[in-house]
């Protein structure tokens, strides 16, 4: 059976464009619904206003297991001082203090300090806590943007200074291609 030029050409114009509308079916356009990238998934709220959820990011480090979360809404006239919601879990073999407190040190010289601070479930005599906060846009963007980033743990008078995993780093760069932010 002989296929004609034009047939050929109808068949090569069809194989193309099934090519092509594969490609882009399989790329993260951001939809009604939400898109998922490795670390991060992205839901559309509105015409202006996106949500980021950066997925869990957990590590141990000194005998305590961490597990950290973050939630971004950003709309068109976002401001650095929107807040940034997160929540953490700490777990480890012996009791937290009462006095718990979680900070950010940014590349050794700045300071971020997370506001509204909830504590959202206290396990196993205080062995296992979870708690929900907040810091600003503004304070994210310079955490995402850090070359380095610790957590100081002040667990009443004990501190400990914990670096954050590889995987945070990874989940940065994904959320600053997202947002197109060139640091």
């Amino acid at each position: 059976m002989k296929i004609k030029s034009f047939e050929f050409f109808v068949l090569l114009l069809c194989t193309i464009s099934s090519l092509v509308l594969a490609k882009c079916t399989s790329n993260k356009m951001l939809t009604s619904g939400a898109t998922s990238g490795k670390y991060i998934d992205v839901f559309f709220l509105s015409e202006n206003t996106n949500q980021y959820f950066i997925h869990p990011i957990e590590w141990i480090d000194e005998g305590i297991k961490f597990s950290i979360d973050f939630t971004v809404r950003i709309s068109r006239k976002a401001q650095p001082n929107d807040p940034v919601n997160f929540s953490y879990t700490l777990e480890k073999n012996e009791p937290f203090n009462e006095e718990l407190v979680l900070y950010f040190v940014l590349n050794d010289t700045a300071a971020v300090a997370p506001s509204m601070v909830e504590s959202l479930a206290s396990e196993d005599n205080d062995c296992y806590v979870r708690y929900t906060s907040q810091i600003e846009y503004g304070d994210f963007i310079r955490m995402i943007s850090s070359k380095r980033v610790e957590i100081i743990l002040l667990d009443g008078m004990n501190d400990q200074r914990i670096k954050m995993p590889r995987k945070f780093y990874k989940a940065a760069d994904e959320m600053k291609r997202m947002l197109n932010i060139n640091y």
